[in-house]
C-alpha cells in the first residue's frame, strides 16, 4: 500500500502549493477508507486531505472545519530522507475553524487554514499552560522557533514512522519538527459517524 500511494504521488504533474507541494488523494481514497474504519471500529465519512510533500517543518496549526465537523485527522507517513522528523501533537486545543500561527514569520496565505500573525498563547486557545515549553521537547524538536513563542503548549512527540497511522482529533494544534530532509507523507480529515 505505501508503495502504491508513494508512486500515486509521484504520478501527479503539477502541486497544489509551492512551500508544501501538496496532490490529491482520490486514486488511493477509496482503499485506505475501509482499512481506516476495520482500524479504528467506526463509519468515517471523508472530508478533506491530501498528500503532502515539504522540506521546511510546518507552523502549528489546526485543521478543524466547523462545517466539517472533521474532527478526525489520519496522518499516514510514506517517507523521508536524513533525520526521522516526528509530528509534535500539543495538549492545548483550538475550537474554531482551523488556523496556522505564522509566529515570528509574516502572515502567509494557506489555501485549507487561515493564518494568522503571532503564536497560539496569543489567542483565546483552550488549555495554555502558564509555563514555558518543557526544554526537552524544544530542544529536541523545537528549536527552529524562539522558545518564546512556544510558550503556554506542552504536548508529545510522535514519530514519523513509515507505514504507521497517526489518529488524532484535528482541533488539537500540532506542528512538524525540526527538518533536516525531506518528508512526504498523507493527511485525510474525516467526520466520525
Amino acid at each position: 500500500m505505501i508503495t502504491k500511494c508513494i508512486d500515486d504521488y509521484y504520478s501527479n504533474s503539477t502541486f497544489k502549493t509551492d512551500t508544501m507541494n501538496k496532490a490529491d488523494t482520490k486514486n488511493v481514497l477509496g482503499l485506505l477508507t475501509p482499512i481506516l474504519e476495520n482500524i479504528l471500529e467506526k463509519k468515517l465519512i471523508y472530508t478533506s486531505g491530501n498528500y503532502y510533500k515539504h522540506v521546511k517543518p510546518y507552523l502549528p496549526h489546526t485543521d478543524y472545519k466547523t462545517y466539517e465537523d472533521n474532527t478526525l485527522n489520519v496522518v499516514i507517513p510514506l517517507s523521508y530522507t536524513n533525520s526521522q522528523p516526528s509530528l509534535i501533537i500539543f495538549d492545548q486545543k483550538w475550537e474554531l475553524d482551523s488556523v496556522t500561527w505564522c509566529m515570528h514569520l509574516p502572515v502567509q496565505y494557506f489555501r485549507y487554514n487561515i493564518g494568522v500573525k503571532g503564536c497560539p498563547a496569543e489567542y483565546p486557545v483552550i488549555g495554555l499552560t502558564d509555563k514555558e515549553i518543557d526544554n526537552e521537547l524544544y530542544t529536541k524538536y523545537l528549536d527552529h522557533y524562539p522558545k518564546v513563542l512556544l510558550r503556554g503548549l506542552s504536548g508529545k512527540v510522535f514519530k514519523f514512522e513509515v507505514g504507521s497511522v497517526l489518529v488524532f482529533d484535528n482541533r488539537y494544534i500540532h506542528c512538524t519538527s525540526k527538518l533536516d530532509g525531506e518528508k512526504l507523507g498523507i493527511t485525510l480529515r474525516f467526520k466520525v459517524l
